[in-house]
C-alpha cells in the first residue's frame, strides 16, 4: 500500500485587509499632528489585519499639492516611510499653507500601510484629504482713549496719529490693518466737530481719508460747566474687516 505524507506548514502571515481614507480639517494657518489612530480606528473603513496585527508602518505615496508633510521637522518625499513608534511620538506633521488665504479643500496625500506580521505593504493607496478654512480678517482689537487741552473758542484739528497711535491703549489689529472709518457715537456737549466745515452729528462715519486731509475738527464754544465733561465717543473700523470697535 503506498503512503502520502503531507508536510504542513504555519500559514503565511500577511499583509493588512483593509485600510481607508481619512479627511483633516483645519484651520486658517493650523498645523496638524498625525496620530497612530488617524490612520488605523480614524479611517473609514478602520484598518484591518487576517491575524489582528497592530499596525507597523505608512508608506506616503504622494504628496499634498499645497502645504508639507514633515518628519520630526524635516520636510519628507515620496515614498517616505513613517513607522508606528513616529506617529506615536507625534513626529509626522502636516503645516498648512497660509499663502492662500482664502482656504483650501483639494489637498491631500495618498498612503498605504504594513502590519507587524508580515510588513508587507497594501497596494491600494488611500487619501488624507486637508480641509483647510480661509482667513477671515478681524475687527480691531484695540481702540483706546485720549485727552486733549484746547483753549475756550479754539478750533483743533485732528489727525491720524491723535487717533491712532496717540490713544491709550494705542489702536492695533490683528492683521495689522489700517484704520478706515471713525464711527460717531456720542457728540461733544461744549462744542462741535466738523467735517470739512460740516457739522457731524451722531451716528455719522468720518472716513480716515479726510481725517489725513486735516478735515475733521473740534470748534469749542463755552468753558465746561456742572459735572459732565466735555468729549466725544467713537468707534474705529479697519480696513481688512470694515468691523467697529471703541
Amino acid at each position: 500500500m503506498g503512503t502520502i505524507t503531507l508536510d504542513i506548514s504555519a500559514k503565511a502571515n500577511t499583509a493588512p485587509n483593509q485600510s481607508g481614507w481619512l479627511v483633516v480639517t483645519l484651520g486658517y494657518g493650523i498645523n496638524h499632528t498625525f496620530t497612530l489612530t488617524n490612520f488605523t480606528t480614524e479611517t473609514t473603513p478602520p484598518y484591518s489585519d487576517p491575524e489582528g496585527d497592530p499596525l507597523n508602518e505608512i508608506k506616503i505615496t504622494s504628496l499634498p499639492a499645497q502645504g508639507v508633510l514633515k518628519l520630526s521637522g524635516t520636510p519628507i518625499s515620496v515614498n517616505a516611510v513613517i513607522t508606528s513608534a513616529q506617529l506615536s511620538g507625534g513626529l509626522f506633521t502636516y503645516e498648512s499653507d497660509s499663502v492662500d488665504v482664502d482656504g483650501y479643500s483639494d489637498g491631500f496625500m495618498e498612503f498605504v500601510v504594513s502590519d507587524t506580521g508580515s510588513t508587507i505593504f497594501t497596494t491600494t493607496p488611500q487619501t488624507v484629504t486637508f480641509q483647510v478654512a480661509g482667513n477671515i480678517n478681524q475687527a480691531p482689537s484695540s481702540v483706546g482713549d485720549a485727552e486733549l487741552t484746547v483753549g475756550i473758542g479754539s478750533t483743533t484739528v485732528f489727525t491720524r496719529a491723535m487717533l491712532t497711535t496717540g490713544l491709550n491703549p494705542a489702536y492695533s489689529d490683528p492683521e495689522n490693518d489700517a484704520a478706515l472709518n471713525l464711527l460717531i457715537n456720542i457728540v461733544p456737549i461744549y462744542g462741535n466737530l466738523y467735517l470739512s466745515g460740516v457739522l457731524v452729528v451722531t451716528g455719522q462715519v468720518v472716513p480716515f481719508s479726510e481725517i489725513d486731509l486735516g478735515n475733521f475738527t473740534y470748534v469749542n464754544n463755552s468753558l465746561v460747566t456742572g459735572d459732565d465733561p466735555e468729549l466725544f465717543d467713537f468707534s474705529i473700523s479697519d480696513t481688512g474687516s470694515g468691523l467697529y470697535v471703541g
